[in-house]
């Protein structure tokens, strides 16, 4: 099967299946795997997370307040995330089926999860399968595929 690796925060709230209905890329995906299921792994860079934390720590001595980055935190806290350094990396998270996209341009509400600036794609998931634990994995750019020995162990949740 299939999977995308995608940065955190934005791959846990991509599986939540409640804040981010979009991944956004500069390519458009695969014809072949619109309607597909796919795996949705987090990435193990941190520059998003760094950035949020430099926010933060910002806000915390009075900095500017910035409605997205109060959104991210928001969204995080709901999902029970106390801190950024809990959130998981590096691992597959669950699976996702990619109902199609569309241009940025054409989204009447883009929200805040994303990078919806004009020439980029919103990918559109639904029907969120988020896995009980997390599986360790390496992930790549682009699409890469888990091996079905992996996803034949995992149990149901």
């Amino acid at each position: 099967m299939k999977a995308l690796s995608i940065w955190q925060p934005h791959a846990s709230l991509l599986m939540s299946g409640l804040h981010k209905p979009y991944e956004t890329r500069s390519w458009k995906p695969w014809a072949n795997l619109i309607g597909q299921r796919i795996w949705i792994h987090a990435g193990k860079a941190t520059d998003d997370l760094e950035e949020m934390m430099e926010y933060l720590c910002a806000r915390a001595d009075g900095g500017p307040f910035d409605p997205a980055w109060e959104a991210y935190r928001e969204a995080l806290k709901q999902m029970g995330f106390g801190h950024l350094k809990e959130m998981p990396r590096g691992c597959l998270l669950g699976t996702a089926v990619l109902a199609g996209f569309l241009p940025t341009e054409k989204l009447a509400e883009p929200g805040y999860f994303g990078n919806f600036g004009p020439g980029r794609f919103a990918w559109h998931f639904v029907e969120h399968d988020p896995l009980a634990s997390p599986i360790p994995f390496t992930g790549k750019q682009g699409f890469f595929e888990v091996p079905s020995n992996i996803v034949e162990s995992i149990q149901p949740a």
